[in-house]
């Protein structure tokens, strides 16, 4: 059975002061795991060995070299690639359309290698994993609070307090998220089955995630043209794409390296703009809950629900952002046929 979010227990937001905060760890960008894998990674894969719990995700990416789709190489059967529940990392940056997100992974197969892909596809699911998590977290501490706003409505209509019209309101609404946890929860099961897709290991679903440290190679990102160039001199897969060819198949080839090249880079630059806008917003939150604690203590406000569900909405959408970044700056050194960090 799959876990939840043991942090995020519902019995916590009937007592605030016991809340334990869930805020992983989010820092820099992540090179490394598009590289060498862990020295036992790969052998886990080769044999019927269960998955490590919890698993890191230098541990993860290892389990590519040995997925069927890499081992199949040409012969691969073409199946779709189902686009994630949650990262979305195009459509957060840009604001189009979720499908956008499906059409520029499957633009990334001709440009990089089986076992590229493979560890850039684990990288992501494994990813939207981790915000399947804190997706249920997020919509558990709202339901807490939407049960006890109706719950005290309904106690309170009983001393004709409150008229059943209101009453009637609150139950909808927590209704409404109650729906949204029970699809928040199933998210959990289907974001860790595309993750054991993707593994290599379809019936074994991962159950514990260790948060990544994502603090390796926060540097600039590079200039447009230097990345063209490193990806048309290193990357062995554009290379042999480039070989061979008329001048106007080469052209095509260069052209596609160019656009890639510079929509990962704009990605990167907006993702900045983002962060900024997250962090602000999450310092906002942050100081809205001491301020809510402060007024509870002093039996001023009933409970803190309130600030503490949109405190964890903020968290979310800050460590979302820094996980795309951290797979756009993969993406961005797979493109470049980069192998070390």
């Amino acid at each position: 059975m799959v876990p939840t979010v043991a942090s995020r227990e519902l019995a916590l937001a009937s007592d605030p002061r016991q809340r334990r905060s869930h805020r992983p760890v989010l820092r820099g960008l992540l090179v490394a795991v598009l590289t060498s894998a862990a020295p036992g990674a790969c052998l886990a894969a080769a044999d019927d060995a269960p998955l490590p719990d919890p698993l890191t995700l230098a541990q993860a990416v290892g389990y590519a070299p040995t997925h069927p789709r890499v081992l199949a190489g040409a012969d691969a059967v073409a199946f779709p690639r189902r686009q994630p529940l949650y990262l979305g990392c195009h459509t957060l940056a840009f604001g189009g359309a979720r499908g956008e997100d499906q059409a520029r992974n499957d633009a990334w197969s001709p440009l990089l290698s089986n076992e590229a892909s493979q560890r850039l596809e684990i990288m992501q699911r494994f990813f939207d994993v981790l915000l399947a998590d804190l997706s249920f977290a997020r919509d558990s501490e709202a339901m807490a609070v939407a049960y006890v706003q109706y719950d005290r409505a309904s106690a309170r209509a009983e001393l004709g307090q409150f008229s059943p019209l209101k009453v009637a309101e609150l139950e909808a609404e927590y209704q409404l998220i109650r729906r949204q946890r029970a699809a928040s929860e199933a998210a959990q099961r289907i974001t860790r089955s595309l993750l054991g897709q993707a593994l290599g290991h379809p019936r074994d679903l991962p159950r514990e995630l260790a948060t990544p440290d994502l603090s390796l190679a926060s540097g600039q990102a590079p200039a447009l043209e230097a990345v063209v160039e490193t990806a048309l001199r290193d990357n062995k897969q554009v290379r042999q794409l480039l070989q061979g060819r008329s001048d106007p198949q080469r052209a095509l080839v260069e052209m596609e390296v160019r656009e890639q090249a510079l929509e990962l880079l704009t990605r990167l630059e907006l993702f900045g703009v983002l962060a900024e806008q997250t962090r602000s917003e999450s310092k906002w939150r942050d100081l809205k809950l001491d301020e809510s604690r402060t007024m509870y203590e002093l039996e001023v406000k009933a409970d803190l629900g309130f600030s503490m569900s949109q405190q964890t909405k903020a968290r979310r959408a800050e460590e979302q952002v820094a996980l795309c970044r951290a797979l756009t700056w993969a993406e961005l050194n797979a493109l470049q046929g980069k192998t070390a960090p």
